[in-house]
């Protein structure tokens, strides 16, 4: 594809519509691919099946790959820091939570540093929490190539 830019490989589908990235992602649980964003030519989207559903965000590339804070060498390492967050909050989140609220051991230190790192990821501007449902416990990550 003439348009790829050269820091994308196998996983950049061009210019094509959420929808369609939708059609291509669904029932590929942990499957990825980018696209050009067709609102805003010129930039990428980071299309992610998860939970059931395709999460869209804007992907930013400076020598490194990222859509927040954090800064990646590959797609794939991003992707798969994401998918590793993304399980942890759906899965593990009210858990943590009940376990740095009432410690047992809170004398180690450990429990008061995990609570401050929550607490910075869930006040990072999200207004509604993230309700994702599983059909089992397997998540696999692959990019999704069009031939």
């Amino acid at each position: 594809m003439e348009s790829r830019p050269k820091y994308y490989g196998r996983e950049f589908h061009g210019m094509i519509s959420r929808e369609y990235a939708d059609e291509l992602l669904v029932g590929k649980e942990g499957a990825y691919l980018i696209r050009e964003s067709q609102r805003q030519p010129g930039t990428h989207t980071l299309a992610l099946s998860f939970g059931h559903q395709t999460l869209n965000y804007r992907l930013f590339y400076d020598g490194k790959h990222f859509v927040g804070e954090k800064r990646f060498e590959s797609v794939h390492d991003l992707v798969t820091d994401a998918l590793i967050t993304l399980y942890i909050e759906t899965k593990a989140a009210e858990y943590i939570a009940k376990m740095t609220t009432n410690p047992i051991y809170e004398h180690l230190g450990c429990t008061s540093l995990l609570k401050d790192k929550m607490v910075h990821r869930l006040s990072r501007g999200r207004t509604e929490p993230r309700r994702v449902t599983f059909q089992s416990d397997t998540v696999s990550l692959s990019a999704v190539h069009v031939t």
